[in-house]
This record gives C-alpha cells, structure tokens and sequence, in this order.
C-alpha cells in the first residue's frame, strides 16, 4: 500500500511538472505572438521606455559621477543588496519556491513559483540578447557611455541592459501582483529599485542600462502574471507529459 501510495504521488509530481512546462512553453509563444502584433498597448509601452532610456542616456554620466562622489562605508552596506537578489541566489530562490509548492501540493506558492520561472526566463533571454547586440562597454572600463561593440559577448561590454535589474524586477512584479498587501507591494519593489540603484553605485552600469532593465523585466512580470494572459487561448501548443515510463511529446499548429 506504501509503495502504491508513494507511485501515486510520484506520478501526480510528474504530471503537474508537465503542465507546468506546457503552461511555460504557451506563455512564451503568446509573448512573442502579441509582441510581434505591435498593438496599440505595446507601441505604447515601446515608446514610453525609449523616452526614458533616451532620457536616463542623457544623464548618464552626470549619475555616474554622483554615485562615485558619494562612496561612503553606509552606502556601501545598503547597496550591497545586488549580492543576494537580482543574481544566482535569486534564481536558486524561485527554484526552491516552485519546488516547495510542487512538491507539497500548493497550488498558490506553485503558481507564484512558475510566473517568477516564467518572468526571469523570458525577461533574461530579451536582455541577454540585448547585451550581446548592443556590445556597451561597462563604465569601469573608462571608455564612455557611447562606446559600442555590436555582437561582443566580452562581460566587459555587456553592459546594456542591467541583467540584475531585469531580474529584480521581473520578480518583483510577480510577487507584487500575487499580494494585496500595499506594504508589501512597496517592498518588493523598493527592493528592486536599491538593485538598480546598486548597479550604478558598483561602476557596473550606466543609468540607461538600469532603465532598460527595470522596464524589460516589470513588463515581461506583469505579462506573465496578468490573468486575462493566463486564461488566453490559442491555435497552437506544446504539450509535454512525464510518466513513470517515459516522456510523451506532441505539438499542435
């Protein structure tokens, strides 16, 4: 009985991973499919972030000089939060957090778990692209904020978008999302604006770097954890199921 028990349960892990990558593979489409549409909203939201990042470029090395004046041994200490959260430890993080709720049956830590999957997957593929095409030197290498080096992959001259912004937020925006709770909307967000901010105050972004990934990583948040998106429906899918006996594979256009 023990053993039946325990097959049952392995099985019913094995299903809900598979809709879980069904649900992480429809997403992507329907985010490449409705950006690709170029609607309205989108144009919108396209050329909004092109005026900030325009104008955060034009103060670009006024922010610089700033940060660097005000190196101090406090503001050392309050930005060193880009150690811990918009890096690997986040990525651990929404890992275990997926993993408690498929694991022990939470539907709702499940959820949270998958849209933070979902958001730091799609946000950091757009932003790693980016950085690769655009080729920004990094400001501690003293080239300018207009020094350029399309299809580099040198960490060096990676610099825009901010990776660690695009994390922080994206995961920020889901967590805020997924609470009524008004202090904790503030914090999770005030936690990813002191990454950006850390970015800057570490000489390893510009301030249009920062934009660019706080806006790549809210949007692709709120997309994936917006429920008019979640019940949206297609005519095409990807359908994965994982058994005990194997895996099962079949594609709909």
């Amino acid at each position: 009985m023990i053993a039946l028990s325990q097959q049952s349960s392995y099985s019913q892990v094995l299903q809900d991973l598979g809709a879980d990558f069904n649900d992480f593979i429809k997403t992507g489409i329907n985010l490449s499919s409705d950006f690709i549409k170029f609607d309205k909203s989108t144009q919108l939201n396209f050329a909004g972030s092109a005026l900030l990042i325009g104008a955060g470029y034009s103060l670009d090395n006024n922010v610089k000089n700033f940060s660097q004046k005000n190196l101090s041994r406090f503001n050392d200490g309050l930005f060193s939060i880009d150690k811990v959260y918009g890096n690997g430890y986040t990525l651990a993080g929404i890992g275990g957090l997926y993993g408690y709720g498929l694991l022990f049956k939470d539907k709702e830590i499940r959820k949270i778990g998958l849209q933070t999957i979902e958001a730091v997957g799609y946000a950091g593929t757009i932003t790693s692209v980016i950085k690769s095409l655009a080729g920004r030197s990094r400001p501690y290498n003293d080239e300018g904020k207009a020094r350029f080096r399309p299809i580099d992959f040198n960490a060096g001259h990676t610099s825009f978008p901010s990776g660690h912004s695009t994390v922080s937020f994206a995961v920020s925006t889901v967590l805020a999302n997924n609470t009524d709770n008004t202090y904790l909307k503030v914090f999770y967000y005030s936690a990813s604006t002191l990454v950006a901010c850390a970015r800057i105050y570490h000489n390893d972004h510009w301030f249009s770097d920062v934009i660019a990934g706080s806006l790549i990583g809210h949007f692709v948040g709120e997309y994936v954890s917006n429920p008019a998106i979640l019940n949206k429906t297609d005519n095409h899918s990807v359908s994965l199921g994982f058994s005990l006996t194997g895996i099962d594979l079949s594609l709909t256009f």
